[in-house]
């Protein structure tokens, strides 16, 4: 987790909460170097633009049944049918 020292967020808080807000992470709070215990939090996540090296890693390609199962969709949706969301009704 990115940090940011109290002296920085007091004199300049606007840029501070303006990384935060862009990047969608969080950064904590220091004093003297050392954690307080308080961090800035963005409110909601922010979609990403692109996409982090480190998460790029945990990417995997589709495993046989669901690249089919996606193909298959792929073709209604081509057809002009409906597509059901599996999560719609998840409250």
């Amino acid at each position: 987790m990115e940090t940011v020292g109290t002296r920085e967020l007091k004199q300049n808080p606007q840029a501070v909460i303006s990384r935060v807000l862009e990047s969608g992470e969080p950064i904590e709070v220091t004093t003297y170097g050392k954690p307080t215990g308080v961090s800035l939090v963005p409110d909601e996540r922010r979609p990403e633009t692109w996409v982090r090296g480190s998460r790029l890693k945990t990417i995997r390609p589709l495993d046989e049944a669901n690249h089919e199962a996606w193909q298959a969709d792929m073709a209604k949706l081509r057809e002009g049918d409906d597509l059901v969301d599996p999560w719609a009704d998840r409250a």
